[in-house]
């Protein structure tokens, strides 16, 4: 059985996503850790959440995201 793992990382001056997914196991672990430092001093990850998650739980994740982006999107042209 081959498993396909798939990484992918986010890194901003607040805080690092990274995603590991299982393909065999319709898994993904996705942690979010807060990133103190900068460019010049370099970045260091702090403890923050870890979960385990199937494509539905990240769609919702994804939805109430989308849903906050399009109200600050909405508020800005007030």
């Amino acid at each position: 059985m081959i498993e396909l793992i798939r990484k992918n990382t986010l890194l901003t001056d607040e805080f690092a996503i990274e995603t590991d997914t299982n393909v065999d196991h319709a898994l993904s672990v996705i942690s979010i850790n807060p990133v103190e430092g900068n460019v010049a001093d370099g970045f260091k990850e702090t403890t923050g959440i870890t979960l385990s998650l199937n494509y539905e739980q990240i769609d919702e994740i994804i939805f109430i995201l989308q849903e906050a982006s399009n109200a600050l999107k909405r508020s800005e042209n007030l």
